[in-house]
């Protein structure tokens, strides 16, 4: 019970993320407002990237990951796209599909070891560990909801008043 509700959290969450990508247009997910670190575009694919890293490192599997290289580079803790000066992020499409497909990955990778302790704990602050696959997908799908807030509230700023509009590409002629 206790997986099929975290994979069904995971799905619903990741479903969620996608409207909001589907919502933005490429010029808006590069802009960062006043007050912000970060795009939208950035926290897309740290969304991606964290999921991919906290799943598959917590149980030794770094190998399994399907990320190109680089991601690590743009999309990491402590990244910004004001770094970005020599790197080419993704485009929406290309994070899309990566987003789209991560969660099937991730539930036939996981489906019945969710109980599995990690290689080592996954400790945050002085107050909480976790140690099995299960907890650190909780938080997984904590920390992506987190990222959807920001890219929520990066769009109220924009002036975007319809946030889950599917956006559509104006193009200049």
């Amino acid at each position: 019970m206790k997986e099929q509700m975290l994979f069904q959290q995971m799905e619903f969450i990741r479903m969620r993320t996608l409207a909001a990508l589907d919502a933005t247009t490429e010029q808006l997910a590069d802009e960062i407002p006043e007050g912000f670190k970060n795009s939208i575009r950035w926290n897309l694919g740290h969304i991606l990237l964290s999921q991919e890293n906290l799943l598959y490192s917590f149980v030794g599997e770094n190998d399994r990951k399907s990320l190109p290289p680089e991601y690590g580079e743009l999309f990491g803790f402590n990244t910004s796209p004001k770094t970005w000066e020599s790197l080419t992020p993704p485009t929406l499409s290309e994070l899309r599909d990566k987003l789209e497909a991560q969660p099937l990955r991730i539930k036939e990778a996981f489906t019945g070891r969710l109980d599995q302790l990690g290689e080592k704990p996954f400790v945050l602050g002085e107050h909480t560990t976790f140690t099995t696959l299960a907890e650190v997908l909780s938080f997984a799908n904590w920390h992506e909801g987190l990222h959807q807030g920001t890219i929520t509230s990066i769009k109220r700023v924009q002036g975007i008043e319809n946030l889950w509009e599917k956006a559509e590409e104006k193009v200049k002629r």
